[in-house]
């Protein structure tokens, strides 16, 4: 393809994540210091682009004007591309984080009563562009859900603290079999890698802090590490099947097993799970987390799990709409349930401000948002 365009001289990237992302091909004419200076600036800029998302989505549920909404997220995000291009001190980011918060709480809402919250996960390049799904989030909204989109940094997190405890093992096998040179390259490694990730907890807390308040709620699980131990412990799974479904996995199951508490009016009620048509790592994560729900139900009968695995390809899926109209319906009642466990009084189970719950049809949403 590049060759076909005139392209044969662009180099192209392929960092993996079997080095921690430690590979990525700057220009050579860089120094080793540079090349860690280059590392802290994607981090930063990645993490203030989470940001940005999350409390665009945020609000957009409830905007008056949804148009002028998308602008300013796009203003922010140029503003936030000057930080990073100008060095992506930690201090400016933080003043840019203050800025976009305070302009994000100006904007006018039609309603200030949250609808119910969907964690939006799955494969991360599905996830993380719209235009693969046909722009669903939008219609989940529009149906009159919160939509919590998975961050980037989550997955940045996890491999990091994989290649941790790969670099562990690692450095024990190579001891136990007195290879010492090999045994000194694993632990040079861990000891990068540990360093590199207490690095990202330490300057992700400082970046994010302007932003703690206005979503307070929306993220209230564990870290990945976490999640996966979870399962280890309750022999579901095993962290040496590493990539994406691990992950979808473990977030289902604090899920359907009400490990995740609530914090005020925001309430965790359903999980839209994405991924490409044929995907394999998605494709194990829908598998075992029907299994883990089939399982509880043994248990617990009156389980009220709402789950869409939606998987996206050349062809347009027909019974999306349909399937999104009964989930909302399940994630108000899941979120009344919530409400009466915790102490809340319950609400009639429908859309915020008394809009009926409904579902817009992928037509409409595709011409509205493929423009866009």
């Amino acid at each position: 393809f590049l060759d076909r365009e005139n392209l044969q001289n662009v180099p192209v990237a392929g960092p993996s994540s079997e080095s921690d992302y430690n590979d990525i091909p700057f220009p050579g004419k860089l120094s080793v210091s540079d090349k860690t200076r280059m590392q802290r600036m994607l981090f930063k800029g990645i993490k203030c682009v989470d940001l940005l998302e999350d409390i665009f989505l945020r609000f957009a549920p409830y905007a008056a004007d949804k148009e002028a909404l998308a602008v300013l997220r796009k203003q922010r995000l140029n503003e936030l591309e000057k930080v990073v291009e100008a060095g992506a001190e930690t201090a400016d980011l933080v003043e840019w984080g203050e800025k976009t918060v305070s302009l994000f709480k100006a904007c006018e809402l039609h309603t200030k009563d949250r609808y119910p919250l969907v964690l939006y996960i799955g494969e991360i390049y599905v996830r993380q562009h719209d235009p693969c799904t046909g722009y669903v989030v939008r219609q989940l909204e529009e149906s009159g859900l919160e939509v919590v989109r998975d961050p980037v940094t989550e997955w940045l997190d996890y491999v990091n603290k994989m290649n941790q405890r790969n670099c562990r093992r690692d450095v024990g096998l190579r001891l136990k079999d007195f290879d010492f040179g090999r045994a000194w390259q694993a632990a040079r490694k861990y000891g990068n890698a540990l360093l590199k990730g207490k690095y990202m907890a330490s300057v992700e807390h400082k970046i994010a802090e302007p932003f703690h308040e206005v979503l307070t709620g929306r993220h209230v699980l564990p870290k990945p590490m976490e999640m996966i131990e979870t399962l280890e412990e309750k022999h579901e799974f095993h962290a040496n099947i590493e990539g994406e479904s691990p992950l979808s996995s473990g977030i289902a199951y604090q899920f359907m097993n009400d490990l995740i508490r609530p914090h005020g009016d925001a309430y965790i009620s359903g999980i839209f799970h994405v991924g490409p048509f044929t995907c394999m790592q998605e494709g194990v994560a829908t598998a075992k987390i029907e299994a883990m729900a089939k399982e509880l139900r043994k248990s617990k009968p009156d389980l009220v799990f709402p789950i869409i695995h939606a998987f996206f390809g050349d062809s347009a899926n027909s019974s999306l709409d349909s399937e999104i109209a009964v989930f909302t319906e399940q994630c108000y009642q899941k979120r009344e349930m919530l409400k009466e466990k915790y102490g809340h009084k319950p609400a009639p189970a429908k859309a915020a401000g008394g809009r009926e719950v409904v579902s817009v049809s992928g037509p409409k949403r595709s011409a509205e948002y493929a423009k866009k």
